[in-house]
């Protein structure tokens, strides 16, 4: 299988996306998640195959670019030798910790990843995203310890994580595409 499908329907969903995404991360941050998110995802959809995840990091740059391109990394691996998304996404997830400096409860992308990963060994997709929508909507009541939202009064209390939210479009857009 080739992991070209998912670049370019992840791209469409991005750029359906963008706006509500800028407007989330203006919220806690600096209004320019969906905005990032797209312009790599552009650069990932026109790259090579087998050299898309890498495409969107460089175009996307910054810490967010790396991090969300070490999942798309997996799962571009996933796609084109069929090595395993469990294992992989679980990788990414572990990287993701030690490089933010994040942890589950953090207010951050972990809070999607780490729920999905721990039910994806079972093979279940659907259970995954279930459990990383979950993790997505308990951003909502968190205070943030790393990254821009820690200086947001609360936290960020009351404001969904976009990064959060973007893994839950990963996982989404991978069922969409994968049989």
């Amino acid at each position: 299988m080739s992991a070209r499908p998912f670049f370019a329907a992840l791209k469409t969903r991005f750029a359906g996306e963008a706006v509500q995404l800028n407007a989330l991360d203006a919220a806690i941050g600096d209004g320019d998640h969906g905005a990032t998110m797209l312009r790599g995802l552009s650069k990932a959809e026109a790259a090579a195959s087998g050299q898309q995840a890498k495409a969107f990091m460089r175009a996307s740059g910054g810490a967010s670019g790396t991090l969300f391109g070490l999942i798309l990394l997996e799962i571009e691996a996933h796609l084109e030798t069929g090595a395993s998304l469990n294992k992989g996404l679980t990788r990414a997830c572990e990287r993701i910790c030690d490089l933010g400096e994040v942890a589950l409860g953090d207010k951050s992308m972990v809070d999607a990843l780490s729920p999905a990963t721990a039910v994806l060994g079972s093979g279940d997709l659907d259970a995954a995203i279930h459990a990383a929508k979950t993790g997505r909507d308990a951003t909502k009541d968190l205070s943030a310890r790393r990254g821009r939202a820690q200086y947001v009064e609360n936290g960020g209390r009351d404001h969904l994580d976009p990064g959060a939210v973007s893994v839950v479009h990963f996982l989404e857009v991978l069922r969409e595409v994968t049989p």
